[in-house]
């Protein structure tokens, strides 16, 4: 069984504007890249003082996922290997991260209420809290607005995202 969650609802135009936002109060341009790992190690902490995060490797995640976000401990935890290619770089990874960080921002304690679903149950998109954090991620690292005029390729050379992630901030763009 697989569990889901419901979280207090977002469409894509507020989670836009919180990721427009949380790059500005981190002081970075509309067009620019963002260092995701910087964004983790040191804005993250000074934003939350009880913020952090860790690398674990496989058989020591309590999750089986690539990444996943611990409110109840202000904890992000992140398999060695999606940390290590984020350091090199890698658009899926650095993805990884800004979806985590999506989570802790959306779905804090303060901003959000989550509530399991039970099988039979579905949940509307702007209500899922995957698709909210996916949302969050592909804004932050590439604003849609920022994609205007460039090729896929040029989209992720300059914001360090993958294809799938290009492709998708530059269709909500509008071209």
């Amino acid at each position: 069984m697989v569990k889901k969650f419901r979280a207090s609802p977002l469409s894509n135009v507020a989670i836009c504007d919180i990721a427009q936002q949380f790059r500005k109060m981190l002081g970075v341009k509309p067009d620019a890249p963002i260092d995701i790992l910087k964004v983790l190690e040191i804005a993250m902490p000074i934003l939350d003082t009880d913020f952090n995060y860790s690398v674990r490797e496989k058989e020591d995640m309590e999750v089986d996922a690539h990444a996943y976000t611990d409110p109840d401990n202000s904890e992000i935890v992140i398999l060695n290997d999606i940390y290590d290619r984020a350091v090199e770089g890698r658009g899926r990874d650095r993805m990884t991260i800004a979806h985590e960080i999506g989570h802790y921002l959306l779905h804090n304690k303060q901003m959000c209420v989550l509530t399991r679903v039970f099988d039979g149950e579905s949940v509307k998109t702007y209500e899922d809290p995957e698709w909210q954090a996916d949302a969050f991620a592909g804004e932050f690292l590439c604003p849609a607005a920022a994609t205007s005029g460039l090729t896929i390729d040029e989209i992720v050379a300059k914001f360090g995202v993958s294809t799938v992630a290009a492709k998708n901030q530059k269709r909500k763009g509008g071209e």
